[in-house]
């Protein structure tokens, strides 16, 4: 596939146009990750950002506990690592859990391409701020929702066909919950028939009802 046509899939470069992706593409270079491998780990130097062109990403962090914290998951035509743009390292790690493809950004050349083009760093700055606000609402539901209701949120994010590629337990810890937990809320969507989720396919069999657990106004 034509790589300009995969870094327009992207949301962060969907407004530019066929020159300043052509632009892009000098910089960019396909790479394939299998399942489980890291991409970059807390700490390594910074070499620019990614998108996903397929698979899933897990950015995570451990805590003083030893224990992972899922930070993000990031789904095809999804970026990540932007902020490694303007620091010499890696806030967090990254690793593929699918079989994964991304398009690799250099952080040098793109940077000195912002700072020659004010007109395509607008048009960036406007794709971030925009992600930001998705991510705010993310945390938001996490710190303010019923486990049901983050749930829900996030099927209805979900593009056509509801093929999840990442495990169960890589939701749960996105929702900031226990395998157990999830486990029992997918079990009362079942119950109630608002929802399936049957290896890695979901059926919503309910739109309404969801978007009413989403919202907070039903509880299951």
């Amino acid at each position: 596939m034509n790589l300009n046509l995969l870094l327009r899939n992207c949301r962060l470069f969907a407004d530019l146009d066929t020159t300043e992706l052509t632009t892009i593409n000098a910089m960019a270079h396909r790479k394939e990750f299998a399942k489980g491998e890291t991409i970059f780990a807390e700490g390594d130097p910074s070499r620019g950002f990614y998108l996903v062109v397929a698979g899933a990403v897990k950015i995570y962090r451990i805590g003083p506990d030893g224990k992972e914290r899922v930070l993000h998951v990031v789904e095809a035509n999804d970026s990540f690592a932007e902020a490694a743009l303007f620091m010499d390292a890696y806030p967090a790690n990254a690793e593929a859990i699918a079989p994964t493809t991304v398009i690799a950004v250099d952080r040098l050349q793109f940077r000195q391409l912002l700072v020659r083009d004010p007109k395509l760093s607008f048009k960036i700055m406007g794709a971030l701020v925009k992600w930001m606000a998705q991510l705010r609402n993310a945390l938001t539901d996490v710190s303010t929702k019923e486990v049901p209701a983050r749930f829900a949120s996030y099927v209805l994010s979900l593009p056509e066909p509801l093929t999840v590629t990442m495990s169960k337990t890589t939701i749960a810890q996105m929702l900031g919950t226990t395998k157990e937990t999830f486990s029992r809320v997918l079990h009362r969507f079942a119950r109630h028939r608002i929802l399936t989720f049957r290896g890695k396919q979901l059926r919503i069999l309910n739109r309404a009802r969801l978007e009413k657990v989403a919202a907070g106004e039903e509880k299951i």
